[in-house]
């Protein structure tokens, strides 16, 4: 599915965290926000995925207005996300966990759910089928049982990735995902979200990891000071005299 951002703003008192950033997404791309710490790429998240409402402007998915909208209902609409903090219920299963971001997709009713009858239960063995598929994918087979309390950093990053997956979005905002990983997981993390395409699924990353996104994605938005600073290819923004003075310049990344 294709997202518009459109002159989205959003401002706390007198203070401008997003201003007027306008771009586009295209379906079925793999795309990356980057900028340094404090720019308002988490806040534009928020507005992308109904955490937050916008002072100004609007987020469009295919066509409709979705800024505004409350964020289960931006989840209905295909829109799955991390967060920069994963997440996760420690006390649960890996399996367990999984399972909680495909409720949605359960039908026949709270008492159906409960009991475990007619569609729900259908429905659920379903989503447990789909979650250990995914967990597969990712590696995390042999963790299906395991408390989520006793996995290492890497694990609980794809751990969270698998949990947005199993609402089956169309669209995936991974907020920080490589952030505190090493390069063999870095490397891991970038196999599975390269392979989201393929299976219908847009993705776009926040990251600090400039490398990992200059690999991964197609197009990137660059954000400065809450404003939008550029927009292009990895070759366009690694060029860009603009970018390189507010960020890629900077040492510390």
């Amino acid at each position: 599915m294709t997202l518009d951002v459109a002159n989205v703003g959003v401002r706390f008192g007198g203070l401008w965290a997003n201003r007027d950033i306008s771009f586009s997404i295209p379906k079925g791309s793999i795309s990356a926000v980057i900028g340094p710490n404090g720019a308002g790429k988490t806040t534009l998240f928020n507005v992308i995925s109904g955490f937050q409402v916008p002072t100004q402007g609007e987020v469009r998915l295919d066509g409709e207005v979705i800024s505004g909208l409350p964020a289960e209902k931006v989840a209905s609409r295909g829109i799955g996300r991390t967060f920069q903090i994963p997440e996760i219920s420690h006390d649960l299963t890996v399996l367990e966990n999984v399972l909680v971001g495909a409720h949605r997709h359960i039908g026949g009713g709270l008492l159906g759910q409960v009991l475990g009858l007619g569609t729900a239960a259908t429905t659920e063995r379903e989503a447990r089928r789909r979650a250990e598929e995914e967990l597969v994918r990712a590696g995390l087979a042999d963790q299906i049982r395991q408390l989520a309390k006793g996995l290492p950093l890497g694990k609980v990053r794809l751990l969270e990735i698998v949990r947005a997956l199993s609402s089956r979005p169309n669209l995936l905002l991974l907020d920080e995902s490589a952030s505190g990983l090493n390069s063999r997981e870095v490397e891991g993390l970038a196999d599975l979200i390269r392979k989201l395409p393929e299976r219908g699924i847009t993705v776009v990353l926040i990251e600090h990891n400039v490398r990992f996104v200059m690999k991964l994605a197609e197009r990137i938005a660059v954000l400065d000071h809450g404003q939008l600073l550029s927009v292009g290819t990895p070759e366009e923004i690694r060029n860009d005299e603009r970018v390189i003075t507010a960020y890629l310049g900077r040492r510390s990344h």
